[in-house]
């Protein structure tokens, strides 16, 4: 009798021994963020830090992956957390652009859910002082980075370049094929003429840029909003006009507001995440906004009434209970499925 009872022990604590393991990876959360100098960047940190400060959640974070990926990978599974956009959702549902050989991008968007939604910023159109560049009309024959290869972000420049000038990547100007990071490596090594890119007011990346020799922003011309390509670029969800100003960074050479587009962006997830799991990280994020701001400057746009606007995909069931439950206004469009 006392064997047998020795035996059942040691049996029920070898299940306990396999079972801890599998809550531990259970609470294993991966993300697909930005580079840390970038503003997406910046708040992947941010989120992440304050999440696992607060929770027994441990996120592993990753860089260097196209947002329009990330997506994918999110729909499967692959990912838990990721930098999703307005427009990429809408290509995905429409399956156009960058999407318009993935057959099944409309089926795979519908398992994608929303957390927070905050405005990026401004598309960025820089150059050096010094390059004898001072409007877009200028870059004809540059070195110009529109963006990553196959990205949302470079579908919004090539519009941009197109209703300002009439020109096509590749025929009048060289189009230089980078990630992110290592397009502000090579553009702070004079290896290209012009970086373009959406970031917010002020911006990490673009101070590093100040840092080395005087910039200048390019802006869009007004005439140019009424061009088809610009339109089109308007016309997508998550983009605004907006206007950069003069004397944010130190050696900005322009003396007035420089028009531009602006646009949105946001944290993600797929439709299993655990809904305990997301309820409590976006309880935690709000309720620790102050060491969220506390992390950049321009967090601060991070607000209330910011969180659930631009947003196309319906939140996560579990991000939508905690924001009903604190008040918050939520649209009827991004009710998920899961709560009606």
């Amino acid at each position: 009798m006392q064997r047998r009872q020795l035996m059942m022990a040691a049996a029920g604590a070898l299940a306990l021994a396999l079972a801890a393991p599998a809550q531990a990876e259970d609470m294993f959360l991966k993300m697909d963020s930005f580079p840390a100098g970038t503003s997406p960047g910046q708040f992947g940190i941010a989120f992440s830090q304050v999440v696992q400060k607060h929770m027994d959640v441990k996120i592993q974070v990753s860089v260097g992956k196209p947002a329009t990926k990330s997506a994918i990978d999110a729909a499967k599974q692959n990912v838990d957390l990721f930098l999703t956009a307005p427009t990429i959702n809408h290509f995905m549902q429409t399956k156009g652009a960058m999407y318009k050989k993935v057959a099944d991008a409309d089926k795979l968007n519908e398992n994608l859910r929303g957390l927070i939604n905050y405005a990026l910023g401004p598309y960025h159109i820089i150059v050096y002082d010094n390059s004898g560049i001072t409007s877009l009309k200028d870059i004809k024959g540059k070195k110009v980075f529109l963006g990553p290869p196959a990205g949302a972000a470079t579908k919004v420049t090539t519009q941009i370049v197109a209703g300002a000038t009439g020109y096509e990547p590749g025929k009048d100007f060289e189009v230089m094929r980078f990630d992110w990071k290592t397009a502000e490596t090579a553009f702070i090594d004079r290896q290209m003429d012009v970086y373009m890119g959406p970031t917010t007011v002020p911006s990490p990346q673009i101070q590093q840029f100040a840092l080395v020799s005087p910039i200048r922003f390019l802006g869009i011309p007004e005439a140019a909003f009424d061009t088809a390509p610009m339109k089109a670029a308007l016309g997508l969800p998550g983009r605004t006009i907006h206007d950069i100003p003069p004397g944010i960074y130190k050696n900005q050479v322009n003396d007035g507001p420089v028009r531009t587009i602006g646009s949105w962006v946001g944290l993600g997830t797929h439709k299993w995440l655990d809904t305990q799991v997301v309820y409590d990280m976006i309880r935690v994020f709000w309720e620790h906004i102050d060491e969220v701001y506390a992390t950049a400057e321009w967090m601060k746009a991070i607000t209330r009434e910011s969180a659930l606007k631009e947003m196309n995909i319906p939140l996560h069931v579990g991000a939508y209970r905690y924001y009903k439950e604190a008040g918050f206004t939520v649209p009827d469009h991004v009710v998920p499925p899961e709560a009606q």
